[in-house]
């Protein structure tokens, strides 16, 4: 906390004889009210890439030479579905109200500099910096990630089981749960989960046969087997990597058993609560539910992956996003129900969603079985253009309020990271220089 700040606070909290400032346990002064918004986040990142055409704009198939257009999010954004030409499987919403009018919608975010690429645009979401790698993706990023400068700079320290990492692929994503900066690292990282990969049984023949190995893949495999065959007999105290003590490696590991064994009953975020429909995105959510449950953690990000498909099939990328708004519009529901009453979730939490980037305005040269044009993400100005929406109870977060629109966008993907800091009180702790971007305060009361 800066001295002006402290000042104003001290003088706001003598004047009103509420609560005097109080020292904590490690020295440093808050005033005792706290400085946060909400005491949990969830940031939801749409990976694969999502054009605002499908999205926020509601264009559906307009763009594709059909004169049909609709809303194929209707958990997240407000707005009637197509009636003609569909070409997906419509789920009745699960949300009597849309997100959007249960928060703000930036409906226009930019993000402004560096390829528009997978690694690029988590990286850039994560960390709050633009970069240009593009190469060696199983590299940490050199800037901190947001699980750093929250296990390091919230007071008291948090343990790693109040940062989660759930991504949807392998590839390089486990390398985002911490940075290679010298002042963080493993120590402030978050534990990491692939569902897919550590739950995938319970897909059945889904979720086992969709796993695709690349050559890459399988290498990556066979050092990761040697890597865990080399340190079968050492703690995770001394292997290196994000550090759970005792007592928490035995919760994780009794979650992930109890999961696998049957003992925690998962739960599918489909309309009947079966695996028809079933995706690796929607397994993705409702394992993160199952985390919230567990840990009640107060920063978690998902990732969703099955959108990438727009790259050859246009109807299997429709699908897949009006299925990954089910299945956040399924999360929130089960946050604000009984059961995240019971947990301290409900009224507690914060959801921000956003894609990692866009998608190219002009078609590639592929089409699907229903002709459709495919869509790829080559940093032109079109795969810039993003949205985000930030979900909270009134009092917290506006409600109902959009901000941006395409003359006058508002907002980066670099204002993810300050704007979670900003809810989660520790914004004002991290070192200048860091963090180019901004909170994103126009969303909240």
């Amino acid at each position: 906390m800066n001295r002006r700040k402290f000042i104003t606070n001290a003088g706001k909290a003598a004047a009103s004889m509420v609560a005097a400032p109080y020292l904590l346990p490690s020295g440093r002064l808050f005033a005792a009210s706290g400085s946060r918004v909400a005491n949990h986040v969830i940031f939801v990142l749409f990976a694969g890439g999502i054009r605002n055409q499908e999205s926020v704009k509601q264009q559906y198939l307009a763009n594709q030479g059909l004169p049909t257009q609709g809303n194929v999010m209707p958990n997240m954004l407000a707005g009637a579905p197509p009636t003609q030409n569909l070409v997906y499987n419509p789920w009745n919403p699960v949300l009597s109200q849309p997100l959007s009018q249960q928060g703000t919608l930036f409906s226009e975010l930019r993000y402004s500099q560096g390829p528009t690429g997978h690694y690029n645009g988590h990286t850039v979401a994560m960390t709050g910096n633009y970069t240009e790698t593009g190469l060696n993706l199983n590299v940490n990023p050199e800037f901190p990630t947001l699980f750093e400068y929250y296990r390091k700079h919230s007071d008291p320290a948090k343990s790693a089981l109040n940062a989660w990492w759930l991504s949807e692929g392998l590839g390089p994503y486990p390398s985002l749960n911490y940075s290679r900066h010298i002042e963080y690292g493993p120590q402030y990282g978050a534990n990491y989960l692939r569902p897919a990969t550590t739950f995938g049984n319970l897909g059945d023949n889904f979720l086992k046969e969709a796993l695709n190995y690349q050559p890459d893949d399988v290498q990556r495999l066979h050092k990761l087997t040697h890597f865990l065959n080399s340190n079968f007999d050492r703690s995770g105290m001394d292997a290196g990597g994000v550090i759970n003590n005792e007592e928490d490696r035995q919760r994780v590991k009794a979650f992930i058993t109890g999961i696998l064994n049957g003992t925690i009953p998962f739960e599918w975020p489909t309309p009947t609560g079966t695996q028809q429909g079933v995706s690796g995105d929607l397994l993705n959510i409702g394992a993160a539910w199952k985390v919230l449950e567990a840990f009640q953690p107060e920063l978690m990000v998902i990732n969703t992956f099955n959108l990438d498909i727009c790259h050859s099939n246009f109807t299997g990328y429709i699908d897949f996003l009006h299925k990954a708004d089910y299945g956040i519009g399924w999360l929130w529901n089960k946050i604000q129900g009984p059961e995240g009453a019971a947990l301290g979730l409900k009224d507690d939490t914060i959801l921000i969603c956003m894609p990692e980037h866009g998608r190219n305005m002009q078609p590639n040269q592929l089409r699907d079985q229903n002709q459709l044009a495919a869509y790829d993400h080559t940093s032109d100005q079109n795969s810039r253009e993003v949205f985000s929406l930030i979900v909270g109870p009134p009092g917290k977060v506006k409600q109902g309020q959009v901000v941006g629109n395409t003359s006058n966008p508002v907002g980066e993907s670099i204002d993810i990271v300050p704007t979670i800091a900003h809810i989660l009180g520790f914004k004002d702790d991290i070192p200048g220089g860091l963090l180019p971007g901004r909170a994103l305060t126009e969303a909240f009361a």
